[in-house]
């Protein structure tokens, strides 16, 4: 079974001027930094909760009743499924009923430790388990060293995730679904370590279930998991080149999440071991020595834990016998089914169709190295129907859409570095909850248009405007798509622009945010339709 969320990009047949009608990627149908001496949780080590032999420990010893219950994501079937029909018994059950020594973390957080259960959330975990071998992340999502043991354990765990420009704090209990003694969602492969099946229901509780949980985009993920700013390539349109960027991108701290092609109906043999439409994570980027010459190779984990790639360059394949035992040492090669598996980039193009590169910061010059942005800005606001949500650049009421003037102020020194240009990247999030699918209520087509100013003005661009000015192209020509969050990377002279919001068609309100990321000095403010006094996260 696949775990992406089935959606395809919403495109127009008239298509604006210099607008291109190029999607992502189409999907198939169906900072936190840790305080000073504080332990991260790459090397927590929690004390365990029950003792050996006989014995108890004071905070096993405390009732059941004495716990914390969580009356907002109750320990019940409405917390589980909301419209799907439940055919397991499921009961409630802390790790201290499960184990007989629990514990939040042992030996560190690593990738290794995602096992996804009963729950088609691939996209969340297969970016939760690249996200466990960074420190410094896992500290902003855990940020508590939450023990068993603890004399003031209390049964209450704590979590955060990132939403719409802050983060939210999240309270659950630790009662865990399982079925005949087993947990039925997301778990450890250690059975004594809980801190996955906690994290995936503290995600649950913020979207209300964990039913709003099965399918979605990686890129949600990495944003709710670190505030940060995903983008998206076409495997299939990458060169042989950009191999460097990929592994540039993962070796500097990068996510880089993947989308397997839809291979359904087709034998065992041509599917070669991949799950369609299923969510995959990149471990490894490396270029190896290969008889005469080189190979490049990428290596790629499977969120099950299970389920391999059966090609080439797989584990036990005869491509490996010619590659010397120093090397399989420093790739860690092993042969264990445990989901991760190296292919090389070619076959890695053509086995999937969507790849996210997921930074805290825009990679500007493109090199696959995240760069620090000296300047960003925020901004809220929100389309309303009969005031601003005038649809997109083909409507005529697209003037009506919240324009803002944008000002880039020259830098020599950072023009010297981008041919003259400076950099500027532009992220446009909807304000669209998970929970809202289950209701019927889905993503709508969002984009922005920028365009560029010849002098100065305090009025608000009139259709004229629009009729006789082209708005830029974004060096990675972005289309209006049903995605939660659309973002465009620019290179452009100093001076001012334009940009202007907007959902693809009319009258479709919803609240938005913008963020402006650039590494020279930059200002935005709001010139005409903005509205922002009724934004609520």
């Amino acid at each position: 079974m696949g775990c992406a969320i089935s959606t395809s990009p919403v495109v127009s047949a008239q298509v604006p001027q210099k607008r291109s009608t190029h999607p992502r990627g189409q999907r198939p149908q169906g900072q936190g930094q840790a305080k000073v001496n504080k332990l991260t949780p790459r090397n927590w080590t929690n004390v365990v909760a029950f003792g050996g032999g006989a014995g108890r420990s004071r905070s096993a010893s405390k009732s059941c009743e004495k716990l914390f219950v969580d009356d907002e994501f109750p320990p019940n079937d409405s917390s589980v499924f909301r419209h799907k029909p439940i055919t397991k018994k499921i009961v409630w059950k802390r790790p201290g009923e499960l184990c007989r020594r629990p514990m939040l973390i042992s030996d560190g957080t690593s990738r290794h430790d995602m096992k996804q259960g009963d729950l088609n959330d691939c996209w969340f975990l297969s970016t939760l388990s690249a996200i466990a071998e960074k420190p410094q992340l896992m500290s902003k999502i855990i940020p508590d060293d939450y023990a068993f043991d603890n004399p003031d354990y209390n049964g209450k765990f704590h979590c955060r995730f990132w939403q719409f420009g802050e983060w939210v704090d999240i309270y659950i209990d630790d009662l865990l679904p399982t079925v005949n003694g087993e947990i039925l969602f997301a778990h450890s492969s250690d059975p004594d370590e809980f801190w996955v099946s906690l994290v995936e229901k503290a995600y649950a509780k913020l979207n209300q279930s964990y039913e709003s949980l099965e399918y979605g985009f990686e890129a949600d993920a990495f944003t709710d998991l670190t505030g940060g700013l995903a983008e998206w390539y076409n495997p299939q349109d990458l060169r042989e080149e950009d191999f460097y960027l990929i592994r540039a991108a993962f070796q500097c701290g990068a996510v880089v999440g993947c989308l397997s092609v839809d291979k359904e109906g087709r034998c065992d043999r041509k599917k070669k071991g991949m799950v369609s439409n299923h969510s995959y994570v990149i471990t490894g980027v490396e270029e190896i020595a290969y008889t005469d010459s080189t190979v490049k190779l990428i290596r790629v984990r499977n969120p099950w834990g299970d389920t391999e790639w059966e090609g080439p360059w797989s584990d036990g394949s005869e491509e490996w016998l010619h590659v010397s035992e120093e090397t399989k040492c420093d790739l860690e090669l092993t042969s264990q089914d445990d989901g991760e598996f190296w292919m090389c980039y070619n076959d890695f193009r053509r086995e999937f169709c969507n790849m996210i590169i997921c930074n805290l910061s825009p990679d500007f010059d493109h090199d696959g190295i995240s760069d620090k942005a000296e300047y960003q800005i925020v901004d809220y606001g929100c389309w309303r129907i009969g005031e601003n949500a005038g649809g997109w650049l083909e409507c005529d009421t697209f003037h009506h859409n919240p324009q803002y003037i944008v000002t880039l102020h020259p830098d020599a020194n950072i023009q010297r570095r981008f041919s003259g240009r400076l950099p500027l990247v532009i992220s446009l999030i909807q304000v669209y909850k998970r929970h809202q699918k289950l209701d019927g209520i889905g993503l709508y087509a969002v984009g922005f248009e920028l365009f560029q100013l010849f002098g100065s003005t305090t009025n608000q661009m009139s259709k004229s405007f629009f009729d006789k000015t082209d708005p830029l192209m974004p060096e990675n020509e972005e289309t209006y798509a049903e995605y939660r969050e659309t973002s465009g990377r620019f290179f452009l002279e100093p001076g001012d622009y334009l940009l202007v919001p907007s959902t693809q068609q009319v009258n479709q309100e919803r609240d938005y945010l913008l963020r402006l990321y650039s590494v020279s000095k930059m200002e935005c403010s709001p010139l005409a339709n903005c509205i922002d006094d009724e934004w609520e996260c």
